[in-house]
């Protein structure tokens, strides 16, 4: 059997063997809350709801009061190699527009629809946390969850005030190229590549991405398993932690919170739907993100690993 059928059917059957697929969240200051959560929390006075969905989404619809949140939370970075987290400047002044306060609690969603919905909100979550900012959570389920609830909708665009918001970068939470060559041979880090099987092994590739292949050790974890985005047309809701915790331990990741963990993907995005799980949900306390990842590094000499586990 090809070795990537063989690694999906086995993960896959391992996940519908133990999962519990779930469209609540946990509540309070949780970083996931729940559509009866928000909607009863709604009007706090220091809330900001940020839509982070597709740049047409939000003018159709969207929950009342969010603001248009596209971004840039990524652009290319100076050399025109993958795509990045902007400049800190920008980022305050892009925050700061959309009416964030330095004690704003955040809510983040997208259209819900899909494992790279809610990785866009994943994105723009790990960029806050990486300035600083830990007041933030993802609406489980998106937009999708919300509207399928019967809650309010609207077309009106949000017009906030300028807020005060003002970060600064964290030290260890954006891994770089450097970064990932002087941390590749140490037993004491576990890079975890979050793209599908195919790509892991090398069978296939994204079209941006110049060459096949892993960063050498990593593990294999990919983020469209996490939710159970197109199960019965479900909302992506992410799975139950239990579940999230069994999955954790059978793709290889250390039992130790301390533990050093680098996810990457093929543009930093899905990988910060990984890192969202294991920081947040999973309470994992050092986990960061190779911006660049596979589109700046495939552009490198750096090795890669095709058809094989890990293996540094």
């Amino acid at each position: 059997m090809d070795i990537t059928k063989k690694f999906s059917t086995i993960l896959l059957g391992f996940i519908l063997s133990t999962s519990l697929l779930v469209g609540t969240a946990m509540a309070g200051n949780s970083p996931l809350v729940s559509v009866k959560w928000l909607a009863n929390n709604i009007n706090r006075s220091n809330m900001v709801i940020l839509d982070v969905s597709d740049f047409t989404h939000y003018e159709k619809n969207h929950i009342p009061g969010a603001v248009k949140a596209f971004g840039p939370w990524m652009t290319m970075n100076h050399d025109f190699v993958g795509f990045m987290m902007p400049k800190v400047s920008d980022l305050n002044s892009m925050i700061r527009s959309y009416g964030v306060n330095n004690n704003s609690f955040i809510v983040i969603y997208a259209e819900g629809v899909t494992a790279a919905d809610t990785a866009k909100s994943a994105r723009a979550l790990w960029t806050l946390q990486a300035l600083g900012h830990n007041k933030v959570a993802i609406l489980n389920g998106g937009f999708t969850a919300w509207e399928r609830s019967g809650e309010a909708i609207s077309a009106r665009a949000a017009t906030p005030d300028p807020g005060n918001f003002s970060g600064t970068l964290k030290k260890g939470m954006v891994v770089s190229f450097a970064d990932v060559q002087s941390e590749l041979h140490s037993p004491g880090v576990t890079f975890v590549d979050t793209r599908l099987p195919d790509q892991y092994f090398g069978k296939e590739k994204n079209s941006e991405v110049a060459r096949f292949g892993h960063i050498p050790g990593s593990l294999l974890w990919p983020a469209s398993y996490i939710t159970n985005a197109g199960v019965n047309l479900s909302p992506s809701y992410f799975k139950d932690v239990k579940v999230l915790r069994q999955m954790a331990a059978g793709v290889g990741i250390p039992a130790d919170k301390n533990a050093k963990i680098i996810t990457y993907s093929n543009h930093g995005k899905s990988a910060a739907l990984t890192y969202f799980v294991l920081h947040d949900i999973l309470g994992y306390q050092n986990v960061s993100i190779y911006d660049g990842s596979m589109l700046q590094y495939a552009v490198t000499k750096a090795s890669l690993n095709t058809f094989q586990w890990g293996g540094r």
